[in-house]
């Protein structure tokens, strides 16, 4: 590995190498910092914070079914026979505990009423009353209030594991368009160097030529290199400035706007590959099974929709409701027949005949749910497929990487050699060209098959539910 970095370095140009290695590592972008400015300011990852907010905002609301209620009815008859006035408030408050709902209120009820109205007649100081209704069979176990209640408890855990979701696919998006950033800086690193040999061995050449040494065909080939490694070097340089724009997405300033990186914040070199660890595929199996957000979030929507099924279930029951009220007029004299303690029982039957209504939403949540089952089932298939494609994908990526190095090795013998030789006479500027190339392609090929390493490894972090980086491979 030491001998890589030589070889990559060499491919510096030689002029002021030290300084400029040096001072680009103290600028250098780590992949640390873009992840950091991702996570904190990437709209779509701000998107799906306030799903997180939406669903705070709908517990409350689901909160909000077992809010005390107040009642005010008050009537005035100011005509008539019969001149009185009637005041009526009153105190709801529904309850978890089976379904129960307490009540109370205050009543007055004062003036000239018929006979057959006499029960709404109360002393000046009116009625207090108290009671309790409990449902005996539909909306015992549960109700609308409930099934609300817990659906949007879940549906907040739903959320995280979406925030959760779009933050390990931001992750992803932000690793890979980094690795691809400095990819491009390591191409034109390349390019700029083939094109500095090329210049730079030009006025020897030409020396050369006056000196009859070698043909002026010889000058003429390297003027040719020098157009075509000029025009390598633009062609970098455009793959360097979008992959620039593509990163500045991700990486924003303390506004938040878009920032974008230069060519002096570019690493020098990929990180050491040897830094990638992974563990075995059995244990990343279990894991991404485990970790995986769309996974649990699936899990959570079956069990929203299995509340809906119980509840329409439920519905489908008689409404059987036992109440129990107490009343007492406040004040007046004993003997008075409008001063009384009352105690009352009640029992409200209700059964809809046809059940149509409930039936036909019970059969559309049991198919939600027996859909949301295959729907995980399918999630926990893929994402087996998924963890054995990024391990065959790390295993070839590291077989390249063997490959490449070999290749650049003997690249790097075959140009020095090739250079010896033109020097003694024995060989021409082509092919010292072709070995320069040749030297500069296997350079990028062990620099394409390190970033395809780093990318890989970012998928296999996303895959196995890995929401931020282990460690900072950029360092």
């Amino acid at each position: 590995m030491i001998k890589l970095i030589f070889l990559m370095l060499a491919l510096l140009p030689p002029i002021g190498l030290a300084a400029e290695v040096a001072s680009r590592k103290s600028s250098a972008l780590t992949l640390e910092e873009v992840l950091s400015a991702a996570q904190k300011a990437f709209p779509g990852l701000l998107s799906a914070e306030q799903r997180k907010q939406v669903a705070a905002g709908e517990l409350t609301a689901a909160e909000g079914g077992f809010d005390t209620l107040l009642k005010s009815q008050n009537r005035w008859s100011i005509t008539g026979l019969y001149e009185n006035e009637n005041n009526d408030v009153s105190l709801e408050q529904p309850t978890a505990l089976w379904g129960t709902t307490f009540f109370g209120g205050w009543r007055r009820g004062v003036g000239d009423y018929p006979v057959y109205e006499g029960k709404s007649q109360t002393t000046v100081s009116g009625e207090a009353r108290i009671g309790v209704n409990v449902p005996l069979w539909r909306n015992r176990d549960i109700d609308r209030r409930r099934a609300n209640l817990k659906q949007a408890e879940l549906g907040q855990l739903i959320a995280g594991h979406e925030y959760d979701q779009a933050l390990i696919e931001i992750t992803r998006l932000t690793t890979y368009r980094y690795w691809d950033w400095v990819l491009a800086g390591q191409r034109l690193v390349v390019a700029k160097h083939l094109l500095t040999i090329a210049e730079q061995r030009d006025k020897g050449i030409r020396e050369r030529v006056a000196a009859g040494d070698i043909p002026e065909f010889e000058a003429l080939d390297n003027q040719r290199a020098i157009i075509e490694r000029r025009e390598r070097v633009v062609a970098a340089q455009r793959l360097l400035e979008q992959s620039a724009i593509q990163l500045s997405l991700y990486w924003r300033d303390a506004n938040d706007q878009p920032t974008l990186p230069t060519d002096e914040q570019l690493p020098t070199q990929f990180p050491d590959p040897d830094s990638i660890k992974t563990v075995s595929l059995d244990e990343a199996l279990q894991t991404s099974l485990m970790q995986r957000p769309e996974s649990k979030r699936l899990e959570l929507q079956a069990k929203q929709t299995q509340t809906e099924l119980e509840l329409q279930q439920n519905q489908r029951a008689p409404g059987i409701d036992f109440t129990v009220t107490a009343a007492n007029d406040i004040g007046g004299d004993s003997r008075d027949k409008i001063n009384r303690n009352e105690l009352y029982l009640g029992l409200n039957i209700d059964i809809p005949l046809q059940q149509r209504t409930a039936t036909g939403r019970a059969q559309v949540a049991s198919a939600n749910v027996h859909r949301l089952n295959l729907d995980r089932r399918l999630q926990d298939d893929r994402i087996a497929a998924e963890v054995k494609d990024v391990f065959s994908a790390l295993s070839a990526v590291k077989k390249r990487l063997t490959l490449s190095t070999q290749q650049l090795n003997a690249a790097e013998q075959l140009e020095d050699g090739e250079k010896t030789r033109f020097e003694l006479g024995e060989s021409t500027l082509l092919f010292v060209n072709l070995r320069e190339i040749a030297k500069g392609d296997a350079a990028l090929q062990y620099a394409e098959a390190t970033a395809s390493l780093f990318r890989s490894y970012a998928d296999y972090q996303a895959i196995l539910g890995i929401k931020e980086q282990i460690n900072d491979l950029s360092n």
